[in-house]
Protein backbone atom coordinates (compact mmCIF):
# COMPACT_ATOMS: atom_id res chain seq x y z
CA UNK A 1 0.00 0.00 0.00
CA UNK A 2 1.82 3.12 -0.92
CA UNK A 3 0.65 6.50 -1.57
CA UNK A 4 3.73 8.24 -2.86
CA UNK A 5 6.96 7.54 -4.97
CA UNK A 6 9.70 7.27 -2.77
CA UNK A 7 12.13 8.19 -5.14
CA UNK A 8 10.57 11.48 -5.44
CA UNK A 9 10.54 12.16 -1.98
CA UNK A 10 14.50 11.12 -1.93
CA UNK A 11 15.18 13.93 -4.37
CA UNK A 12 13.83 16.59 -2.41
CA UNK A 13 16.02 15.91 0.51
CA UNK A 14 19.15 17.71 -1.70
CA UNK A 15 17.55 20.72 -1.12
CA UNK A 16 16.82 20.05 2.58
CA UNK A 17 20.35 18.93 2.95
CA UNK A 18 21.55 22.28 1.37
CA UNK A 19 19.50 24.11 3.23
CA UNK A 20 19.12 23.39 6.82
CA UNK A 21 17.83 25.89 9.24
CA UNK A 22 19.11 25.11 12.94
CA UNK A 23 15.51 23.59 13.14
CA UNK A 24 17.00 20.76 11.21
CA UNK A 25 20.14 20.39 12.90
CA UNK A 26 20.45 16.78 15.13
CA UNK A 27 17.96 16.82 18.21
CA UNK A 28 18.64 17.96 21.20
CA UNK A 29 17.29 16.34 24.42
CA UNK A 30 13.46 16.08 23.72
CA UNK A 31 10.86 16.02 26.43
CA UNK A 32 9.52 13.20 27.98
CA UNK A 33 7.60 10.84 25.22
CA UNK A 34 4.16 10.62 25.19
CA UNK A 35 1.98 8.35 22.73
CA UNK A 36 -1.16 10.91 21.78
CA UNK A 37 -4.74 9.78 22.45
CA UNK A 38 -5.83 10.73 18.92
CA UNK A 39 -9.63 10.24 20.54
CA UNK A 40 -8.63 13.22 23.05
CA UNK A 41 -6.78 15.46 20.92
CA UNK A 42 -10.11 14.81 18.80
CA UNK A 43 -12.01 16.00 21.82
CA UNK A 44 -9.68 18.62 22.68
CA UNK A 45 -9.77 20.56 19.37
CA UNK A 46 -13.14 20.70 19.08
CA UNK A 47 -14.90 21.39 22.33
CA UNK A 48 -15.05 25.66 22.32
CA UNK A 49 -14.67 25.51 26.46
CA UNK A 50 -11.28 23.95 25.52
CA UNK A 51 -7.86 25.43 25.60
CA UNK A 52 -6.89 23.49 23.07
CA UNK A 53 -9.98 24.34 20.84
CA UNK A 54 -8.68 24.50 17.15
CA UNK A 55 -9.65 27.73 16.15
CA UNK A 56 -7.63 29.86 19.22
CA UNK A 57 -4.91 27.63 18.83
CA UNK A 58 -4.51 28.49 15.06
CA UNK A 59 -5.16 32.21 15.44
CA UNK A 60 -2.20 31.93 18.25
CA UNK A 61 -0.01 30.78 15.98
CA UNK A 62 -0.76 32.62 13.15
CA UNK A 63 0.09 35.45 15.40
CA UNK A 64 3.43 34.13 16.30
CA UNK A 65 2.36 33.22 19.94
CA UNK A 66 5.77 32.20 21.54
CA UNK A 67 4.01 30.43 24.50
CA UNK A 68 2.42 27.88 23.02
CA UNK A 69 3.98 24.94 25.04
CA UNK A 70 4.58 21.24 23.25
CA UNK A 71 1.50 20.57 24.71
CA UNK A 72 -0.41 23.26 22.46
CA UNK A 73 2.07 22.16 19.55
CA UNK A 74 0.94 18.80 19.75
CA UNK A 75 -2.56 19.45 19.70
CA UNK A 76 -2.26 22.03 16.33
CA UNK A 77 -0.28 19.56 14.54
CA UNK A 78 -2.26 16.64 15.51
CA UNK A 79 -5.44 17.91 15.30
CA UNK A 80 -4.73 19.46 12.45
CA UNK A 81 -5.99 15.81 10.38
CA UNK A 82 -9.65 16.51 12.09
CA UNK A 83 -9.88 19.70 10.11
CA UNK A 84 -12.28 19.61 6.81
CA UNK A 85 -9.59 20.92 4.94
CA UNK A 86 -6.78 18.43 5.84
CA UNK A 87 -5.42 16.33 2.66
CA UNK A 88 -2.02 14.26 3.23
CA UNK A 89 -1.94 13.90 0.00
CA UNK A 90 -2.61 17.10 -1.64
CA UNK A 91 -0.21 18.43 -4.28
CA UNK A 92 0.65 21.87 -4.17
CA UNK A 93 -1.03 24.47 -6.36
CA UNK A 94 2.14 25.99 -6.38
CA UNK A 95 4.36 22.50 -6.95
CA UNK A 96 6.06 23.46 -10.26
CA UNK A 97 6.70 27.31 -8.83
CA UNK A 98 8.34 25.62 -5.57
CA UNK A 99 10.20 23.11 -7.85
CA UNK A 100 11.97 25.49 -9.48
CA UNK A 101 13.22 27.24 -6.28
CA UNK A 102 14.47 24.18 -4.84
CA UNK A 103 17.28 24.24 -7.78
CA UNK A 104 17.40 27.82 -7.57
CA UNK A 105 18.40 27.24 -3.72
CA UNK A 106 21.29 24.49 -4.67
CA UNK A 107 22.19 26.84 -7.55
CA UNK A 108 22.35 29.84 -4.99
CA UNK A 109 20.47 31.96 -7.60
CA UNK A 110 16.86 31.65 -6.15
CA UNK A 111 15.51 35.56 -5.16
CA UNK A 112 14.25 35.95 -2.12
CA UNK A 113 11.27 37.79 -2.71
CA UNK A 114 10.05 34.70 -4.75
CA UNK A 115 10.93 32.11 -2.43
CA UNK A 116 9.17 34.12 0.59
CA UNK A 117 6.03 34.30 -2.47
CA UNK A 118 5.50 31.01 -2.96
CA UNK A 119 6.39 29.32 0.27
CA UNK A 120 3.54 31.73 1.93
CA UNK A 121 1.01 30.84 -0.71
CA UNK A 122 2.03 26.96 -0.23
CA UNK A 123 1.43 27.50 3.26
CA UNK A 124 -1.92 29.00 3.23
CA UNK A 125 -3.26 25.96 1.15
CA UNK A 126 -1.19 23.19 3.82
CA UNK A 127 0.14 25.56 7.02
CA UNK A 128 2.31 22.38 8.38
CA UNK A 129 4.45 21.89 5.14
CA UNK A 130 7.48 21.91 7.53
CA UNK A 131 9.96 22.17 3.98
CA UNK A 132 7.74 25.51 3.03
CA UNK A 133 7.82 26.51 6.37
CA UNK A 134 11.77 25.44 6.14
CA UNK A 135 11.79 27.29 2.31
CA UNK A 136 10.40 30.55 4.32
CA UNK A 137 12.89 30.69 7.24
CA UNK A 138 16.12 30.39 4.18
CA UNK A 139 13.78 33.13 2.57
CA UNK A 140 13.75 35.10 5.37
CA UNK A 141 17.40 34.80 6.23
CA UNK A 142 18.63 35.73 2.67
CA UNK A 143 16.29 38.98 2.76
CA UNK A 144 17.77 40.31 5.97
CA UNK A 145 14.54 40.13 8.25
CA UNK A 146 16.27 38.53 11.62
CA UNK A 147 12.32 38.81 12.99
CA UNK A 148 10.62 36.95 10.66
CA UNK A 149 13.10 34.07 10.24
CA UNK A 150 13.27 33.84 13.62
CA UNK A 151 9.33 33.62 13.96
CA UNK A 152 9.39 30.83 11.93
CA UNK A 153 12.22 28.97 13.31
CA UNK A 154 10.41 28.94 16.10
CA UNK A 155 7.33 27.40 14.31
CA UNK A 156 8.89 24.95 12.62
CA UNK A 157 10.74 23.67 15.89
CA UNK A 158 7.52 23.68 17.44
CA UNK A 159 6.60 21.38 15.07
CA UNK A 160 9.57 19.19 14.85
CA UNK A 161 9.19 19.16 19.11
CA UNK A 162 5.23 17.86 18.59
CA UNK A 163 6.23 15.13 16.39
CA UNK A 164 9.28 13.91 18.36
CA UNK A 165 7.65 13.63 21.41
CA UNK A 166 4.83 10.93 20.20
CA UNK A 167 7.62 8.67 20.03
CA UNK A 168 10.81 7.30 19.16
CA UNK A 169 11.02 5.73 16.09
CA UNK A 170 12.44 2.40 17.27
CA UNK A 171 9.16 0.55 16.89
CA UNK A 172 5.52 0.56 15.49
CA UNK A 173 4.38 0.90 19.22
CA UNK A 174 6.30 3.66 19.60
CA UNK A 175 6.17 5.18 15.74
CA UNK A 176 6.13 8.49 15.66
CA UNK A 177 2.86 9.72 14.25
CA UNK A 178 2.83 12.27 11.50
CA UNK A 179 0.06 13.95 9.11
CA UNK A 180 2.09 14.35 5.76
CA UNK A 181 3.83 11.36 4.02
CA UNK A 182 6.83 14.21 3.71
CA UNK A 183 7.50 14.80 7.57
CA UNK A 184 8.65 11.03 7.67
CA UNK A 185 11.90 11.96 5.04
CA UNK A 186 12.09 15.79 6.94
CA UNK A 187 12.20 13.71 10.58
CA UNK A 188 15.01 11.21 9.31
CA UNK A 189 16.84 14.08 7.61
CA UNK A 190 16.99 16.10 10.54
CA UNK A 191 18.57 13.36 13.15
CA UNK A 192 21.16 13.35 10.08
CA UNK A 193 20.52 10.30 8.20
CA UNK A 194 19.05 9.92 4.78
CA UNK A 195 16.42 7.25 3.55
CA UNK A 196 17.02 4.05 1.81
CA UNK A 197 14.03 2.32 1.05
CA UNK A 198 10.38 2.73 2.07
CA UNK A 199 8.06 -0.40 3.33
CA UNK A 200 4.24 0.21 4.45
CA UNK A 201 3.37 -2.38 7.08
CA UNK A 202 -0.43 -3.61 8.48
CA UNK A 203 -2.15 -1.86 9.59
CA UNK A 204 -0.71 1.62 9.31
CA UNK A 205 2.81 2.36 9.54
CA UNK A 206 5.34 3.48 7.42
CA UNK A 207 9.04 2.27 7.65
CA UNK A 208 12.21 4.06 6.30
CA UNK A 209 15.03 2.06 6.19
CA UNK A 210 18.25 4.78 7.02
CA UNK A 211 21.72 4.93 5.46
CA UNK A 212 24.63 3.30 7.71
CA UNK A 213 24.94 5.41 10.89
CA UNK A 214 26.58 5.33 14.25
CA UNK A 215 23.80 5.29 16.26
CA UNK A 216 23.51 1.38 14.46
CA UNK A 217 19.72 2.09 13.69
CA UNK A 218 18.14 0.18 10.16
CA UNK A 219 15.19 2.19 10.53
CA UNK A 220 12.36 3.96 11.96
CA UNK A 221 8.45 3.49 12.07
CA UNK A 222 5.84 6.17 11.43
CA UNK A 223 2.33 6.32 12.31
CA UNK A 224 0.20 6.68 9.62
CA UNK A 225 -3.36 5.76 10.79
CA UNK A 226 -4.66 9.55 10.71
CA UNK A 227 -3.52 9.89 6.93
CA UNK A 228 -4.74 6.90 6.26
CA UNK A 229 -8.18 7.38 7.33
CA UNK A 230 -8.62 10.55 5.97
CA UNK A 231 -7.20 9.09 2.57
CA UNK A 232 -10.06 6.09 3.08
CA UNK A 233 -12.65 8.63 4.46
CA UNK A 234 -12.69 11.29 1.27
CA UNK A 235 -11.63 8.68 -1.66
CA UNK A 236 -12.73 5.20 -1.17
Amino acid sequence: MTFYSFSAMKKILVFLLFCLSPAFLPAQEQEAIEIPDLDQILKNTTDSGSPFYYPLLMERYQKNDTTLTLEDYRHLYLGYSFQEGYDPYRISPYHNELKALYTQVEDKTADSDSIIKYATLALDDSPFDLREINLLVYGYKVKGDKKQETEWSYKLQGLLDAILSTGDGLSPDSAWFVIQPAHEYDIVNRLGLTATQYTYIEPSFDYLEVNENPFKIKGYYFNAKRMIEEYLRKFK
